[in-house]
């Protein structure tokens, strides 16, 4: 019989300074790989070696590194384990394309951002911090040799551990996003679909022509497919792994809906675009939340607008937001 290893091992990684870590998970048999590939980074890098070698293995041992979603801090020591093993980098048809073509569909996140969001929240000069953390990313990007590539169908269940894991594309957080989900023994693998505090509704760069797509529907819609799931317990990609996780979705669902509220309250009171939301919403804490604060914002203001309840216009390149009578 083949052997099978039954939960997932967790490797924390250092992020940057300011978001902590992020995990990456390994399986040791019956062929060792990794779900994620953490930040690229020296520190990183060490980090994942000695987690390695606490388990007997090296990063050669590696045979495959299956990507979740493309962010820079799920994927980024993906190249170099590449180099140094003969790792295949598999990742879900649904967002593949990224590994090939990382440094233009950056570059058009940051030109998407510069031109047309940040200005729309009405914050162009506070948001040049967060392009510049953009422009580091790209920076830090490495290509991986495309006959390293493994493209799979989002519908394809993957042998991990031994054991059959369902593919699930979950939207919201990211439009790429794939976890992965062990029915018989109950796991989910979530990435950063689930995690406890709440994942961020990360704004992308629409296709031309094309309006932004809002994200916080869509990450609420994947919130409720997962709460329908049978899980005992899940590994998340930032933070320790948990159970309840029915509990731990009602109350983010929970919190969502209170602070949406409470978004329509400041529109009312006379906030008019974003940026004043975002500053009374958060306070002190403002600039600590950064980026994250910001999309949660705009999250609230999309729902609001689903809802009917909020308008919003142009004006001189800034969106100004108004509550419907």
């Amino acid at each position: 019989m083949p052997i099978k290893q039954a939960s997932p091992i967790r490797i924390e990684l250092p992020f940057l300074s300011s978001e902590g870590s992020v995990n990456v998970y390994l399986f040791r048999e019956p062929e060792p790989l990794l779900i994620d590939a953490g930040f690229n980074s020296a520190n990183a890098w060490h980090a994942l070696e000695t987690a390695l070698a606490e388990q007997g293995l090296v990063v050669a041992d590696l045979m495959r590194v299956i990507i979740t979603h493309p962010h820079v801090d799920h994927y980024g020591l993906a190249a170099r384990i590449s180099r140094e093993s003969q790792a295949k980098i598999w990742m879900a048809d649904v967002g593949v394309k990224w590994l090939y073509h990382f440094p233009e569909l950056w570059q058009q996140r940051i030109d998407y951002y510069r031109d047309h969001f940040l200005p729309g929240l009405g914050l162009p000069a506070a948001g040049q911090t967060f392009l510049h953390l953009m422009q580091q990313s790209l920076d830090a990007w490495e290509p991986i040799p495309l006959d390293r590539i493994v493209n799979f169908p989002v519908t394809q269940a993957l042998t991990l551990g031994g054991l059959d894991w369902q593919t699930l594309h979950m939207t919201g957080h990211d439009s790429q996003l794939t976890c992965f989900y062990q029915p018989e023994t109950r796991q989910l693998l979530s990435a950063d679909m689930l995690m406890i505090p709440t994942a961020t509704p990360v704004v992308e760069a629409p296709l031309p022509g094309e309006p932004r797509r809002p994200a916080l529907p869509d990450f609420l819609q994947s919130l409720e497919r997962i709460a329908t799931l049978d899980v005992a317990i899940v590994y998340p990609g930032h933070g320790v792994p948990f159970t309840d996780h029915r509990q731990v979705i009602h109350n983010q669902q929970t919190r969502i809906q209170a602070r949406k509220e409470e978004c329509w309250q400041q529109i009312a009171s006379g906030a008019k675009t974003a940026a004043m939301v975002f500053e009374r919403l958060y306070g002190v804490r403002a600039q600590a939340v950064g980026m994250a604060g910001l999309w949660m914002v705009v999250g609230y203001l999309d729902l609001l607008q689903a809802e009917g309840r909020v308008a919003v216009e142009t004006v001189a390149g800034v969106w100004h937001f108004h509550v419907k009578n």
